[in-house]
C-alpha cells in the first residue's frame, strides 16, 4: 500500500461519535439531528459546505485536473516522473491531483488579495484569504506557488482537509463527479462532467476562457524539469489573474451564471430540499423586515405544500417531531447544570418552574416511538442515541428521567475520552465541574421550543449567492 493511500485510510476516517461535538455538544445530540437534516439535503448543503462561490470553484478546479489528466499532451517533466509519491501513476497519483487542487487554490486567493481593493471584488468567504495576504505583505506581493502534495506548498493548515477542495469534497464525491480517491473515470461521472463541458467551461461557457488560461499555464508549470515546480506570483499571467478574479469575484456573481446548473444537479430546488428551497424563496420575496424565519417556521410552512411525495413529506415532519423532544432534553440538562452543587429535588422544582413535568418528556417521545419509518432512516450512532433517549423517556418520574440523562451523559463524555460535566455524589448531590447554566424564564422558553437549525442557515447562505443578483 502507498503512503498517501495509507495515510487516507488512517487519517480522514470519519468518527460519528466524536466528531465537532468535543466540547459543545455534553448529549450527542449533533449526531441526531444532522441525521435527519441530512436525509433532506444529502450532504449538499452543510456546516461547511454551503457557499456557491467555493462550491463552483472547487468544481473548476476539479474540471482543470480532470482535463490536464485526459489530455496526452500535457507531459509531465522529469523531477514530477521520478515523484515517489506518484507511484508510477503519473497524472492519475492522487498526490499529483492533490497538488493540483492546492496549486490552484493558493493562486486564486492570491488573486484574490491582488483585486481586493476592486469594485465588486468580495473576498469575505475566500478560503485562507487571511494567511494569503499575511503571505502576500511579507514577500512585498510576490508570494511563491509552490507545486508539490506536501506541506510546504500549503497556505492553510491542514489544508488538504480545511481548504475548497476538503471542504467541498463530500457534495462532489455524493452526487458523483468522483470518488474519495478523485477517480474522474466513474460511470456515475460522466454525464455530470458532460453537464459542466456544456454548461461552464467550453464555448461561450462562463468559465470557457479562464479554463483555456488555467491549462496553459499549467501545462507549462508541469512540463518544467524540478521535482517541485514553482512561480512567483508576478510571473503568472496578468490575463490569468484577471480572468480568475473576474470569474469568482464574489458568491451572487457566481450565482448568476451557476444557478441553473447547480440546481441541475444537486436537486436542491425538488423534492424535501425543494419544499425548504420555495419557503426561503417566499421569505426572500416578503422582504426581511421582521428578520429571517426561525428553523421551525421554515420546516412548518413546507410540510404544507400540497406537491410533496409521501416519502419527501416524511422527511420533513421527522424533523417537526425529533426538535421539541431534543430541545427539552437538552433544557433538562441545562437546569441539572444550573448550579454548581444541587440536589435532585431541587432540579425537580426547577423543571416544575420552567412549565414542565414528568409527562413533558413521555409526551413529545411517543409520536417518534410510534412513527415505524422515522426508526428506519438513520443507523449507527444516531440510532443507538436516540434509542437511549427515548427509553429515558419512559421512565414515569421527573427525577428518574433525571438520573437517567446523567447516565447518557456520562456514556457520551466516556466514549470521547472526557470527563462527564456533572456528577450525582453518595449524599444524593450533584456536583458540576463546568459553568453553570443560566436559565431561561418560562415564557422565554415554551415547551417544545427549536434549538437545532437543521442546514436551514447555511441552505439560506448557499441560496442566497445561488440565486445571485435574481
Amino acid at each position: 500500500m502507498t503512503p498517501p493511500r495509507l495515510l487516507q485510510q488512517i487519517l480522514t476516517e470519519f468518527d460519528d461519535r466524536i466528531s465537532s461535538e468535543l466540547n459543545l455538544d455534553p448529549l450527542g445530540l449533533q449526531v441526531i439531528w444532522s441525521a435527519y437534516g441530512q436525509k433532506i439535503f444529502r450532504n449538499r448543503v452543510s456546516s461547511i459546505s454551503n457557499d456557491v462561490r467555493n462550491y463552483t470553484l472547487n468544481l473548476f478546479n476539479h474540471w482543470v485536473v480532470k482535463s490536464i489528466a485526459d489530455d496526452d499532451a500535457v507531459r509531465l517533466g522529469k523531477g514530477l516522473q521520478s515523484e515517489k509519491a506518484y507511484a508510477g501513476k503519473g497524472k492519475n497519483a492522487y498526490a499529483f491531483r492533490q497538488a493540483c487542487l492546492v496549486y490552484l487554490e493558493n493562486l486564486f486567493a492570491f488573486c484574490m488579495v491582488d483585486a481586493q481593493t476592486r469594485a465588486g471584488v468580495e473576498t469575505a468567504g475566500v478560503l485562507g484569504i487571511s494567511k494569503a495576504r499575511r503571505k502576500w505583505d511579507e514577500s512585498q506581493g510576490k508570494p511563491r506557488l509552490l507545486f508539490s502534495h506536501e506541506s510546504k506548498a500549503h497556505i492553510l493548515v491542514r489544508q488538504n482537509l480545511l481548504g475548497v477542495s476538503g471542504r467541498y469534497k463530500t457534495p462532489l464525491v455524493q452526487m458523483g463527479f468522483f470518488d474519495s480517491a478523485y477517480d474522474y473515470a466513474l460511470p456515475s461521472a460522466r454525464s455530470l462532467w458532460k453537464k459542466v463541458e456544456e454548461q461552464l467551461t467550453t464555448g461561450l461557457g462562463p468559465l470557457a476562457k479562464l479554463h483555456k488560461l488555467v491549462h496553459v499555464h499549467v501545462t507549462e508549470l508541469l512540463a518544467e524539469p524540478n521535482r517541485e515546480p514553482e512561480r512567483l506570483f508576478d510571473q503568472v499571467p496578468v490575463e490569468l489573474r484577471k480572468a480568475f478574479v473576474r470569474s469568482f469575484s464574489s458568491p451572487t456573481a457566481v450565482g448568476s451564471y451557476a444557478r441553473e446548473f447547480w440546481l441541475s444537479v444537486t436537486e436542491l430546488d425538488q423534492g424535501a430540499p425543494g419544499a425548504l428551497y420555495r419557503v426561503l424563496s417566499e421569505e426572500l420575496r416578503r422582504g426581511g423586515a421582521t428578520g429571517p424565519w426561525s428553523a421551525n417556521k421554515v420546516f412548518a410552512r413546507s410540510v404544507g405544500q400540497n406537491l410533496l411525495a409521501s416519502a419527501d413529506k416524511d422527511k420533513l415532519e421527522h424533523v417537526r417531531l425529533l426538535e421539541p423532544f431534543l430541545g427539552e432534553l437538552d433544557l433538562l440538562l441545562d437546569v441539572i447544570l444550573s448550579a454548581k452543587s444541587h440536589s435532585l429535588n431541587e432540579v425537580v422544582a426547577r423543571w416544575k418552574a420552567l412549565g414542565r413535568d414528568e409527562n413533558t418528556l413521555p409526551r413529545l417521545a411517543a409520536p417518534i416511538v410510534t412513527n415505524l419509518t422515522m426508526s428506519k432512516q438513520i443507523a449507527g450512532t444516531a440510532s443507538e442515541r436516540l434509542k437511549d433517549l427515548l427509553d429515558l423517556a419512559k421512565e414515569v418520574e421527573i427525577q428518574q428521567q433525571s438520573e437517567r440523562l446523567l447516565k447518557y451523559h456520562d456514556k457520551i463524555m466516556e466514549a470521547r475520552g472526557q470527563s462527564p460535566w456533572l456528577r450525582l455524589l453518595s449524599d444524593g448531590k450533584l456536583k458540576i465541574d463546568v459553568r453553570p447554566r443560566v436559565l431561561p424564564g418560562k415564557d422565554e422558553r415554551p415547551v417544545g421550543t427549536w434549538i437545532h437549525h437543521y442546514y436551514i442557515p447555511q441552505f439560506r447562505h448557499l441560496l442566497s449567492g445561488l440565486w445571485g443578483n435574481a
